[in-house]
């Protein structure tokens, strides 16, 4: 910017800027952080660990400590774990103040002066160059040839020129006058006068609406959730009546309390929380394995549900990174397209202007772009020219967008002129007719409809004479078009066409143009693009019409970050799984209110990155292919596990509520629950969490939104093999009593036969297509180390006194063990007899 803008302009006095300051505050994000006593509270209102914290408080009023103490860890470390989550989530409003530059340049009392961002005020006068950060919203009041990369913001990859407009103007502004924080200059110089600070910038509205927007359950949780209340409701009113009854029957109402915390203990599927965090757990580290950091545990879950995945066109499905892609030349509309390492003479003319149409050290995307090119392609000819000296630059401006660079050449008093833009402009300065411009015009739009965005080139030359004011007064050559874009990723056509095999619809949300998100999408393999609706035309639809168009249309142009919000919504509210990916700030917003927000790890900025549940390290697209599938592994193990877990509590509900019919002492005690529960459950939880897809479940349709995790069909299998179970102890316990055992010589062989039925129930539940033999085959080594520990720890409880008198125990007679183990391994294994057809 020259010198005399500093004096044109006086700026702000110190005075106005310092009660702007206390008025509108810092330029930087005022949202507060959620406290910690206040996630802690919102997670007692899960009424799983309200339970758990319950039962442990009810122990410790009746001595024991030991069970207090057990459960009163299991719940801090799941609160710990949560707090941690919720803190890495919080991360993303604070990336939002790093968008922001620490310094700027600014005219106060008029003097330049420099001062921290978050000093600036409305009304303050900001000086901007090439490769500066824009640190607030306003207009620019004087400028020269300022290109601003909006594409965190608008999703455009094309730099955009800035209008300049009067210092006094109030106001509307158009897009084109407006700067935004955040966004980087690419080019050119200027000064703009500050409007918002803050929050009230389009970053900062973002942030605020960012901090508002409340986290969707995943369909596993809210499933899990009615699955653990319904139990536990049922099991509060039978321990009711079981306090009662007991209490009356004997008169001993801490012996019924204690059963009745039994019993209430024994229904409580608490360990499903512990499942859902092993699975959870382990799938963040298998899918990281793919390059995919997972932010949110629960999100590769809710991605195999997701039925729709909405995605970014810059960044995500291309580079985001402009590249050459043919040149055209003006002689025979030729093309060339780098199909051949040498490039024809024809083409040397254009590119060696094209070139001399850019700065020598470019910031611009596509400046840098062509000049890679060309010094690749006309490498040690006499096309490239590194000693000229610039003599003059002719800017664009709104109303010619063409931009022209004149060059000292080697013979003296000879200029060379270079001019590059909008084909439509460059055609006027060569003075076509009007029958070529239309022609030419033609095969413009043709490249277009393709995805390109052409450039224009021209030359001219001038011989001992002054060069102009006005590029108009030059005389110009045209040399042909320069087609430039923004590549598909080499990866995204082959996993778009997985996703459409496993049933989810992909959706092109972007800011760019309807012409270039149809090339798009031809190009990765869409056909459900045809239709398409443009932003302006979304604002205009109510509700009920969007919602009617939301089944034909696959793309989405011109959007801007609340409208992509808006869409997210409007398909949430039609019963989909929605999953967004993004890597700008204006993906934020849709990405945290989404099922599932997928940014890019290496291009995304911090702010898509921490509104995001999953992050695509490599940003490769592929990834998320993988991640559907992990989901849907998850999901289905989730449901054996869930099965099996339901089949072994029957026995223990069973033998829980003995005492209540028969007034007999408590067969199995608390101590004995939490062994089963919070060991052998989670531990056997490991060998589900291995298993891979079963056969022709990869590619089928996801899971219906409503689809229950326990069917009922599923619920009776899983009824029936726990009954089972129960009915042997039944006849064993009574018969043994019958024969005049002692009580504790009847526990030691109900808990081994229990033990080793836990272990068999869960070798018929690996699969329910097959035998298990087949799926052993392919478990992993660690699986068996389980087996052993669990039985090497099971013999030792019978070898000590302190664990015989902890546990109820006696010793048995070495016949009565393999009885135990036979007739355990029998009422399990007795299921696989159902499948013997799948044995073939």
């Amino acid at each position: 910017m020259p010198p005399i803008a500093e004096i044109l302009y006086k700026g702000l006095s110190s005075q106005e800027a310092s009660e702007l300051l206390q008025k509108f505050g810092p330029n930087e994000s005022k949202l507060k952080k959620t406290s910690f006593w206040r996630i802690s509270l919102s997670i007692l209102e899960e009424p799983m660990l309200s339970l758990l914290l319950a039962c442990g408080f009810i122990y410790a009023l009746l001595g024991d400590l030991e069970e207090a103490i057990t459960l009163s860890i299991a719940v801090i470390a799941v609160i710990s774990l949560t707090i941690y989550q919720k803190n890495k989530s919080e991360k993303a409003l604070e990336s939002l103040r790093k968008l922001s530059p620490l310094k700027a340049k600014v005219i106060r009392e008029g003097r330049k002066i420099e001062i921290d961002s978050a000093l600036l005020v409305p009304g303050d006068l900001v000086f901007l160059s090439e490769g500066d950060k824009v640190p607030a919203d306003g207009y620019l009041v004087d400028g020269l040839n300022l290109h601003s990369d909006e594409s965190l913001l608008t999703g455009e990859s094309i730099p955009v020129l800035k209008e300049e407009t009067d210092l006094n103007n109030q106001g509307p502004y158009s897009d084109f006058q407006k700067v935004y924080s955040g966004t980087k200059i690419v080019s050119g110089e200027g000064i703009f006068k500050v409007l918002f600070t803050g929050d009230l910038t389009s970053i900062g509205s973002i942030g605020k609406e960012m901090g508002e927007i409340s986290e969707s359950e995943s369909p596993l949780q809210k499933e899990a959730k009615r699955f653990t209340t319904f139990f536990f409701l049922g099991a509060l009113v039978i321990s009711f009546f079981l306090i009662y009854g007991l209490g009356i029957r004997n008169g001993n109402w801490m012996h019924a309390i204690l059963a009745a915390l039994t019993f209430l203990m024994a229904v409580l599927p608490e360990e499903i929380p512990v499942v859902l965090s092993i699975f959870f757990s382990l799938g963040a580290w298998r899918i990281s394995k793919s390059g995919v950091l997972t932010r949110k545990l629960n999100s590769i879950e809710s991605l195999g549900a997701a039925t729709v995945l909405c995605v970014d066109k810059t960044g995500t499905l291309t580079e985001n990174q402009m590249k050459v892609k043919g040149l055209v030349s003006s002689g025979e509309n030729s093309l060339f397209e780098f199909k051949t390492p040498e490039v024809a003479e024809e083409f040397h003319l254009l590119l060696e202007f094209s070139i001399l149409a850019s700065k020598k050290d470019p910031f611009d995307p596509m400046e840098k772009a062509i000049r890679e090119l060309g010094i690749k392609l006309l490498y040690d000819t006499e096309h490239l020219h590194a000693d000229w000296t610039l003599e003059k630059e002719y800017p664009l401006s709104p109303k010619l967008l063409a931009l022209s660079y004149a060059w000292n050449s080697e013979e003296p008093g000879t200029f060379v002129i270079g001019t590059k833009g909008a084909p439509e402009a460059i055609f006027d300065l060569c003075h076509f007719s009007k029958e070529k411009t239309e022609a030419w015009e033609k095969i413009t739009e043709s490249y277009s409809l393709q995805g390109y965005r052409a450039i224009g080139v021209a030359r001219s030359r001038i011989v001992n004479s002054s060069l102009p004011e006005n590029q108009h007064d030059l005389e110009f050559e045209f040399l042909g078009l320069v087609l430039l874009e923004d590549p598909i990723r080499e990866t995204v056509p082959s996993s778009v066409s997985e996703c459409i095999q496993a049933g989810i619809r992909v959706i092109i949300i972007t800011g760019d143009h309807a012409g270039t998100a149809k090339a798009v999408a031809s190009k990765i393999g869409l056909e459900d693009h045809k239709e398409s609706i443009t932003g302006d035309e979304l604002e205009k639809l109510t509700e009920e019409e969007l919602d009617s168009k939301l089944d034909s249309v696959g793309i989405f142009s011109r959007i801007k970050p609340a409208q992509k919000l808006k869409i997210v919504r409007a398909f949430q509210k039609k019963g989909e799984i929605v999953a967004m990916t993004g890597d700008g700030v204006n993906d934020a917003l849709a990405l945290q209110a989404a099922h599932i927000g997928i940014s890019m790890g290496k291009r995304g900025t911090d702010v898509a990155r921490e509104a995001s549940d999953l992050v695509l390290l490599d940003d490769n697209f592929s990834s998320i292919v993988k991640s559907v599938f992990l989901g849907r592994r998850i999901y289905e193990n989730i449901q054996k596990s869930i099965s099996y877990i339901v089949s072994v509590h029957i026995p223990i509900i069973g033998m829980s509520l003995l005492p209540a019919f028969t007034g007999d002492p408590i067969f199995f005690f608390p101590a004995h629950i939490l062994v089963l529960e919070l060991i052998i459950d989670p531990t056997c939880s490991i060998v589900f969490e291995s298993l891979d897809l079963e056969k022709g479940d990869r590619y089928s349709s996801p899971r219906r939104k409503n689809s229950s995790l326990m069917t009922i069909p599923r619920f009776l299998l899983s009824f029936a093999q726990g009954a089972i179970v129960l009915i042997s102890l039944l006849a064993l316990y009574f018969w043994m009593k019958e024969k005049g055992i002692r009580e504790n010589e009847i526990r030691s062989f109900g808990f081994i036969f229990l033990v080793v039925s836990n272990f068999s129930l869960m070798l018929t539940n690996l699969t329910h297509k097959g035998g298990f033999v087949s799926i052993l085959r392919s478990l992993h080594s660690s699986v068996f180390w389980i087996f052993f520990l669990a039985a090497a720890a099971l013999i030792a409880s019978f070898q000590f006194e302190f664990s015989l008198r902890l546990f109820g125990f006696h010793k048995i007679e070495l016949a009565w063990v393999f009885y135990s183990i036979g007739l355990g391994l029998i009422s399990g294994l007795v299921w696989e007899i159902r499948k013997i057809r799948f044995f073939a």
